[in-house]
């Protein structure tokens, strides 16, 4: 039984206790959730064990599995819009979950506790990297722009669940720190893709509410691919976060399409098609300039082998035998 199913379980059993509640009842009991699930399960389950499972025990894994499937059963049957294979952080936080699934944190690895970048990292943001590789796969410098979401936390978290919608791509991701550093590490989920991709990204400053840019490194790694250039490749990589102008700081919300994008389970395929023609593109450095000019200003204040980063600096690119 891995940890992430034993997660998902529990996050469906506490999901679905509120969202089956009967009139005038802030959510379902143990037995009557256990009576609900006893219809789309070949085993039968008591009210005790589910007891159990809210508090971060966990059945058999065979067990789990059935109970996993059953689950979904029962929240198909509901027609209830939510896919255990892909549940949005947006909504997981929403749920308060064992101590034992608090941390996001993959491995173990646990980062120091976020503090104000609970506030100020998160909500929508537009990721750039300059990659090697124009869309064609042949060698030509250029931006590209995604869209990403970092959902809220508490400032006593160690970690921060982030989403990211890529040209062809839909990630998941940690967001985690350790003194001035952030890092980032994503997985591709998108279904039907199968380059089955993995990015790191490594932040070197941390922002604050007056300076809404970041910038660092960044590696991918593409298990298959039939691009000219070797599988794995590092680059620069910057980002800049969305205050909408007369918005209060108590509300940093994204616009209502965007936050619709990255909260509901799974995406509409129009919603990440309107998402990708406004957020994922390509830019020549003069293109970048005139686009983002705030941005393009910070980036100017970095330097790559000692030099200024514009269109005759070298770009990164890490080669993989």
């Amino acid at each position: 039984m891995s940890f992430e199913k034993a997660k998902t379980i529990t996050f469906a059993l506490v999901y679905l206790t509120e969202a089956l509640k009967k009139e005038g009842r802030k959510k379902l009991s143990a037995k009557e959730m256990a009576a609900e699930i006893n219809k789309h399960w070949s085993r039968v389950i008591d009210g005790g064990k589910i007891s159990a499972i809210l508090r971060g025990w966990h059945l058999p894994p065979e067990e789990m599995d059935d109970l996993h499937e059953a689950l979904q059963k029962l929240i198909q049957a509901r027609k209830l819009r939510l896919d255990l294979s892909d549940i949005p952080p947006g909504l997981a936080v929403q749920h308060e979950l064992p101590a034992v699934f608090q941390s996001n944190i993959p491995h173990g690895l646990q980062g120091e506790v976020i503090g104000d970048l609970a506030s100020n990292m998160a909500g929508p943001w537009t990721f750039y990297y300059v990659s090697p590789i124009d869309r064609d796969g042949k060698p030509a410098s250029e931006i590209r722009s995604t869209a990403a979401y970092i959902y809220r936390t508490t400032p006593d978290a160690r970690s921060m669940d982030i989403r990211m919608v890529s040209k062809r791509g839909l990630w998941n991701g940690t967001l985690f720190t350790t003194g001035p550093h952030l890092y980032v590490v994503l997985n591709d989920i998108a279904k039907n893709d199968v380059r089955k991709t993995e990015t790191t990204f490594f932040v070197v400053n941390r922002p604050y509410s007056k300076q809404p840019f970041i910038a660092g490194v960044g590696t991918a790694l593409i298990r298959s691919t039939t691009l000219t250039v070797a599988p794995v490749f590092g680059f620069l990589f910057f980002g800049e976060k969305h205050v909408p102008a007369g918005t209060s700081k108590s509300d940093k919300s994204s616009d209502l399409s965007v936050k619709k994008v990255f909260q509901s389970s799974p995406p509409l395929e129009a919603d990440l098609e309107a998402i990708r023609s406004e957020a994922c593109l390509s830019y020549s450095w003069a293109e970048f300039v005139r686009n983002r000019p705030g941005l393009a200003a910070y980036v100017k204040t970095l330097r790559v082998n000692g030099e200024e980063l514009d269109d005759g600096a070298p770009v990164l690119h890490l080669r993989w035998p």
